[in-house]
């Protein structure tokens, strides 16, 4: 099959999102046995301003990305945060090639407005949305000829490559990095308390209250440098969501820590990871892996093998190629396949 897929490859940082998940959705569909166009559409926007601000690139990404279909002819045609392509070019795609399908892959929190107006635009010309929220809160979004399903973070072992489980000689006993957080949010608040409650634990919070952010490289031996890490999203309460880190950490092999409220212990269970209903839990399981590093080993083991299995980039490409096409599910997806339409 021959696949688009447009999303920020991001060329201006030079590799240092090597990581992120479209490159991951890119390896698992080619792994499958597709061809694989990928575009990077503000990447192209840009190269009209040689400073990046020049408005009318998004004119010409939205032109070239039709000269590309035009030459490749693409069966699917997948949207990963493309914010620069207009619903009227996917429109002259469809028009263009009436049998194309397009779907589109956000992995955003519902808990942000401008993601909200992201799913309501591309609705109007997505066959599908693959999100990674589940349950019902994905009803609102549904039109007659638009549908919703769940997709997890993948981890890929190209990418994911560490093994953190196999060692017991890292400097860092909990690692977490964020955007920017202070201690006065409601995240803050909570790495401030981990900090307060549990001083015996070595705690590498990047990004937090000024601390360095972590990009590239950096960012892995950050990953490589701890034991254990915190999985912490700006808010727990929507079922199944997470943020990327989630891949990157258990991917990478660190004993995660995974809020109860997301639902995730419905998939995996405490032999893989280390849930916690609230801050006493979480302080008192810190507590207990700091002095158990075998059993600490032995869990993030358990876990980074199991999300490997389950969340697999190949399995998750394979999951958009399914729904799409209407095709019978060959492997038992381990997360909820149930299709909002």
């Amino acid at each position: 099959m021959r696949i688009v897929l447009v999303g920020n490859f991001n060329e201006r940082r030079e590799g240092a999102n090597f990581y992120a998940t479209v490159r991951k959705l890119a390896n698992g569909f080619t792994r499958n046995g597709h061809q694989v166009m990928a575009f990077s559409d503000r990447d192209v926007a840009r190269e009209t301003g040689k400073w990046g601000i020049f408005r009318g690139g998004d004119a010409f990404a939205n032109e070239r990305l039709i000269k590309l279909c035009r030459n490749v002819r693409p069966e699917l045609l997948v949207l990963f945060h493309a914010d620069k392509i207009a619903n009227e070019t996917v429109r002259e795609l469809r028009a263009m090639m009436p049998s194309l399908r397009v779907a589109v892959v956000n992995i955003d929190a519902l808990f942000l407005p401008e993601n909200v107006e992201r799913i309501h635009r591309f609705a109007e010309v997505a066959d599908t949305t693959f999100i990674t929220t589940a349950g019902e809160r994905l009803d609102a979004f549904v039109t007659p000829t638009h549908s919703l399903t769940f997709i997890p973070n993948p981890a890929d072992p190209s990418i994911e490559n560490l093994q953190c489980f196999a060692h017991n000689d890292q400097p860092n006993d909990l690692f977490c990095a964020v955007g920017s957080e202070t201690a006065s949010t409601p995240r803050g608040k909570l790495l401030k308390e981990i900090e307060t409650s549990v001083p015996e634990a070595r705690c590498a919070f990047h990004g937090f209250e000024g601390r360095p952010q972590l990009n590239g490289l950096d960012y892995f031996n950050g990953i490589a440098s701890a034991r254990m890490g915190l999985n912490l999203n700006r808010d727990e309460r929507y079922h199944l969501y997470s943020s990327d880190r989630f891949a990157q950490y258990a991917g990478n092999g660190l004993l995660v820590f995974v809020a109860r409220s997301t639902g995730y212990d419905e998939i995996f269970t405490d032999e893989e990871f280390a849930f916690y209903r609230d801050m006493p839990e979480l302080a008192d399981k810190l507590r207990y892996f700091l002095t158990h590093d075998g059993e600490r080993q032995r869990i993030a083991r358990n876990g980074h093998e199991r999300y490997h299995a389950l969340f697999g980039e190949r399995l998750v490409a394979r999951y958009v190629e399914d729904v799409m096409f209407g095709r019978p599910f060959e492997d038992a997806y381990a997360w909820p396949t149930a299709i909002h339409r």
